[in-house]
């Protein structure tokens, strides 16, 4: 019970997967996933088929969860609002080799073209990356 209230879930737990949203069907499974109070957290697409309000809630959730934890969560995806919003240590992977590692501030002034095309392919997180580079106070050495 204390892993769905933590998901926010009180009240659900007499329901079937089909009574509940996708959103409440991954809460569920990250609930399941911490009562055991494990030492890593793997998740694969958490996001997947979530509307962007709602995969922001399971960011956020996956994040405090982690921190509040001292769980190692690890994030197979490809969703850059999730890289972007939570990550903090990337890795980015192409065609199967580690390409790219660093964290959230790095990724907007990596030169690393595979990584900035795949990143950076949408002209909203082209203006982000210019808005950013623009606006990015130097970091003392």
């Amino acid at each position: 019970m204390f892993c769905l209230e933590r998901v926010n879930l009180k009240g659900a737990e007499d329901k079937y997967p089909a009574e509940i949203s996708g959103g409440m069907q991954k809460r569920v499974a990250i609930a399941r996933a911490i009562a055991l109070n494990p030492k890593y957290l793997f998740c694969d697409e958490p996001n997947s088929g979530l509307d962007p309000k709602t995969s922001i809630l399971i960011d956020e959730l996956l994040r405090d969860i982690t921190h509040e934890y001292g769980i190692t969560t690890v994030i197979n995806t490809h969703d850059m609002n999730s890289v972007l919003g939570i990550g903090e240590n990337i890795i980015f992977i192409n065609k199967g080799h580690r390409e790219w590692v660093g964290d959230m501030s790095q990724i907007y002034t990596t030169s690393n073209e595979a990584l900035n095309n795949f990143v950076f392919a949408t002209h909203l997180f082209q203006k982000v990356r210019e808005y950013v580079a623009a606006n990015e106070k130097p970091r003392p050495q």
